[in-house]
């Protein structure tokens, strides 16, 4: 028989403020390691199926601004996964109606979308008033991950005053991130399971603003896909964010953090280049400024050879399977996991997290393999394999004007099929396979008849032919 314990509260606190463990080993039927969007999904999504007490922990404070953080778009499974546990996003988030790809100012497709554009933190924050509201769960902050037991099932935690406590679970849901402590607990002492990390090869760096008055009004409900350079939408709160891929090989204006006379203007003539609209009509000087002073973000691209480990241990969201920020399916992944864990409870309480690892190891490494293919798109490829990728994408919407084909992948995840026609991520590699199968030898035949460079051209070949 499992023992469970909720500790008493004081009457002055909130359900969510640190509680300090002193001379007991508190015991919840689930713990939740992450109070991100995924694991307070998770948490309301086990309490909803019927768990009897849920723990969340978190190293950070309680949060209090969402606004510090970056828009998000959920698509009709990030959606879904919230309605499932009576969050409606879609009451402070903004519609999205249009998704526009324009490389190099050059508009080469636009897709119909659905879904609703939201700030990251805001989807917690609505997840953890859900969850503050629910006597099943209980989140504590502060409390910082330092080992874990496998064979007793308990967790050790640091507290802010350098304290540490044990907490004993009975499952244990690993939701803490891209770079999961726990995750590496798991690679550390349990044999056989092993996790990939594949660095993005860029940073995100954002620019902000409340847009240009007097200038071409610009469609909040559209968002822009910049080519391999960045991503154009507007935010919650009214500002426009423009956020731009920098590699560490790009020019020291976009990898600096010095905002000098000569950087901002380098930073003006790049954006008016790659991004006219958004310099014309949605950047004031201020922007520029501020592109020097935002935080950069960096990450990676997660594959774990098993989603529940030793049983006793479920992984979710990025710690199962971070992405490319160009795939658009980070948050929406996350959710889907969450609601699917509340499901497998419901279906399968005897083993919910082996049923879980069943039902999305294979949506797991799929969403790797998109992850990597985004990858390739904005990663600076050769300029061959930019103008195969370009001239595959013009193909797909062409053979879907000519009802070639039902959609695209776009059309499947953030597009308004996305309502209708539900599709894992496992049948979304095999129908993009399937869809440019015959495209790319096409656009690969058509690149190498234009004599379009294969590769970048060396310095010692640019110095050669300056000599010339």
């Amino acid at each position: 028989m499992v023992c469970f314990y909720n500790p008493p509260r004081d009457p002055h606190l909130s359900r969510s403020a640190p509680i300090s463990f002193r001379a007991m080993e508190p015991k919840f039927e689930y713990l939740v390691v992450g109070a991100g969007p995924a694991g307070l999904a998770a948490a309301n999504a086990l309490a909803a199926a019927g768990a009897a007490s849920v723990a969340v922990f978190d190293a950070r404070k309680r949060p209090e601004e969402v606004f510090g953080s970056y828009p998000v778009v959920l698509n009709a499974r990030g959606l879904a996964a919230l309605e499932a546990v009576g969050v409606d996003a879609k009451e402070v988030g903004m519609e999205v109606k249009e998704l526009h790809i324009v490389p190099e100012n050059r508009t080469v497709a636009q897709v119909r979308a659905y879904g609703t554009c939201i700030m990251r933190d805001q989807t917690a924050k609505l997840l953890l008033d859900k969850a503050e509201a629910n006597e099943k769960i209980s989140c504590f902050w502060e409390h910082k991950l330092m080992d874990l037991d496998l064979t007793t099932k308990t967790c050790t935690f640091e507290l802010a005053d350098g304290s540490q406590k044990a907490v004993v679970a009975e499952r244990l849901v690993a939701a803490d991130g891209n770079r999961s402590k726990a995750r590496r607990f798991c690679e550390e002492k349990i044999e056989g399971f092993t996790a990939e990390l594949i660095p993005w090869g860029f940073q995100l760096r954002f620019m902000n603003s409340q847009g240009v008055p007097g200038q071409t009004a610009v469609d909040p409900a559209n968002h822009f896909v910049l080519g391999d350079k960045g991503y154009v939408c507007q935010q919650p709160d009214g500002v426009w964010s423009i956020s731009l891929r920098v590699l560490e090989s790009d020019p020291a204006f976009l990898t600096s953090n010095e905002a000098t006379e000569e950087n901002i203007q380098q930073l003006k003539e790049y954006v008016q280049t790659h991004a006219k609209v958004v310099a014309d009509n949605l950047l004031d000087d201020d922007a520029y400024k501020k592109f020097y002073e935002c935080r950069a973000f960096d990450g990676v691209v997660v594959k774990c050879s098993s989603l529940n480990p030793a049983d006793w241990i479920c992984i979710i969201g990025d710690a199962a399977h971070a992405v490319q920020p160009a795939t658009g399916e980070g948050i929406n992944s996350g959710l889907e996991d969450a609601a699917v864990l509340g499901a497998m409870l419901k279906e399968t309480p005897e083993d919910p997290f082996g049923a879980f690892d069943a039902r999305q190891r294979p949506n797991a490494h799929a969403l790797q393999q998109l992850a990597l293919k985004a990858a390739e798109r904005v990663n600076k490829p050769p300029p061959r394999q930019q103008a195969v990728n370009v001239m595959v994408t013009i193909g797909l919407q062409v053979a879907k004007k000519l009802h070639i084909i039902e959609g695209t992948n776009q059309d499947f995840s953030i597009g308004e099929k996305a309502k209708t026609s539900s599709k894992s991520y496992s049948e979304l590699i095999d129908m993009e396979a399937r869809q440019t199968k015959g495209l790319r030898p096409v656009a690969n035949f058509l690149a190498t008849l234009f004599r379009v460079p294969k590769e970048y051209p060396k310095e010692e070949d640019k110095v050669t032919r300056r000599c010339a």
